[in-house]
């Protein structure tokens, strides 16, 4: 028997051959388990198993052991391979019955369509003795909500949906009410992603005293997504202000820590961040991107002040003669008259008060790269220039670069801040 301290625990059961051999990306547990960690659940386990009873049923099995709670999306259709009444029915030691009220849902269902019920989605109405329904206003498959007993523990409560993501989002009302009624959601669950970037992983962890140790209260854990570094920082307590009080000296540590690696606190991206610092101080912002396709344009338009602050920008393709001008600011040849011609050249940029510039990157083995970014201001014309090396896998190099191109912008703002 696995016990935990902490809370009661939860595991994601994802059921379909198309789930496991790939065919299908599984966006329901994701869904799920933020959800039940909103309701102050843990969330230890996600499995995925195929279309087979034994293996289904053994899955339930273990499910059913180790976990407080199971919640399980696919297996409720008509057909053959809709395996997860019969799979669940039989872990639990239960018969399958029909209920009527399934059967006047599923027909109901085809009526309002002016089509007549094929008897193969009587199954649907099928099951575990003792369970209830969970009404699907907008499919045929109605839900599952068992509570199996366990000796000398409190019941595991298992709670199956259809796999169809639009009819889970809908049904999860009823049974979230449900879960609060049983225990859950008694605690708030605070959880804040702190995001850094200009560090690696092992760097940033290295730098944070202690705070990234399992069993701290706050929980701080560490990841890296596609170069931006996030702290993770869980607590929970009775109310929100009880845990912010909790978060507000691991924030104190990290600010402390590690400065201006560090570009939000509120989970939001480096192109947000960038593109409020500049709204607010009025600031438009131009920019020529030379590797990375448009890619930085294109976050700085999906950013709430991106209309706003956006005033124009260039990508220059691969064999476009502007890539060859760019060559002095690169190699810091006369850079600052290179950069003067060139803005004064593009009469589409002019407008804006700052130029954001990211020449051709340049690498001698294809593993480290030299980087120059620059920003010019342009009343008056004053210009920075950040040389950096960096090394990133080839899929993820325009990802680096964009990011390496906002921060060294975010960085000039965080500089040249008007005093107060």
């Amino acid at each position: 028997m696995i016990t935990h301290s902490d809370g009661p625990t939860c595991e994601v059961l994802s059921i379909g051959d198309e789930i496991v051999n790939g065919r299908i990306l599984d966006t329901n547990s994701q869904w799920i388990s933020q959800r039940l960690e909103d309701l102050g659940a843990r969330v230890l386990y996600h499995t995925s198993v195929g279309d087979d009873l034994a293996a289904m049923t053994a899955v339930f099995r273990q499910a059913i052991e180790r976990s407080d709670y199971v919640i399980t999306t696919g297996g409720l259709g008509p057909t053959a391979d809709d395996l997860t009444r019969p799979a669940l029915a039989e872990a639990a030691g239960l018969t399958l019955i029909e209920y009527p009220e399934a059967v006047q849902a599923i027909e109901e269902f085809f009526r309002r369509r002016n089509r007549e019920m094929p008897e193969r989605n009587r199954l649907q109405a099928l099951f575990p003795a003792g369970s209830k329904m969970i009404v699907n206003p907008r499919g045929t498959a109605p839900g599952i909500d068992l509570a199996i007993d366990r000796p000398n523990r409190p019941p595991c409560r298992v709670l199956c949906f259809p796999g169809v993501p639009v009819e889970l989002y809908e049904m999860w009302p009823d049974v979230e009410s449900r879960l609060r009624e049983s225990g859950l959601g008694r605690e708030y669950i605070l959880h804040q992603d702190v995001r850094c970037f200009g560090a690696g992983e092992s760097q940033v962890e290295s730098m944070l005293p202690d705070l990234i140790r399992r069993g701290r209260d706050p929980l701080v854990g560490i990841n890296a997504s596609q170069n931006t570094i996030i702290l993770r920082i869980s607590t929970r307590g009775p109310d929100r202000d009880a845990c912010q009080a909790k978060v507000e000296p691991v924030l104190r540590t990290i600010r402390e820590c590690l400065g201006n690696l560090v570009f939000s606190e509120d989970g939001r991206d480096l192109q947000d961040v960038v593109a409020e610092m500049l709204a607010r101080r009025g600031l438009t912002l131009a920019i020529l991107e030379a590797d990375t396709g448009g890619l930085v344009t294109e976050w700085m338009t999906q950013t709430p002040q991106g209309a706003s602050v956006l005033s124009a920008s260039l990508v220059i393709p691969a064999k476009q003669p502007w890539r060859e001008e760019l060559g002095p600011l690169a190699n810091g040849e006369d850079a600052s008259r290179a950069a003067r011609e060139l803005v004064q050249r593009m009469g589409m940029i002019a407008p804006a008060d700052i130029v954001l510039v990211s020449p051709p990157a340049e690498s001698e083995d294809g593993e480290i790269w030299k980087l120059s970014v620059a920003v010019f201001a342009l009343q008056p014309f004053t210009m920075s220039v950040r040389r950096i090396s960096f090394s990133s896998h080839p899929a993820y190099r325009r990802i680096t670069i964009g990011k390496h191109m906002l921060n060294t912008l975010r960085l000039w703002l965080l500089e040249t801040q008007p005093q107060s």
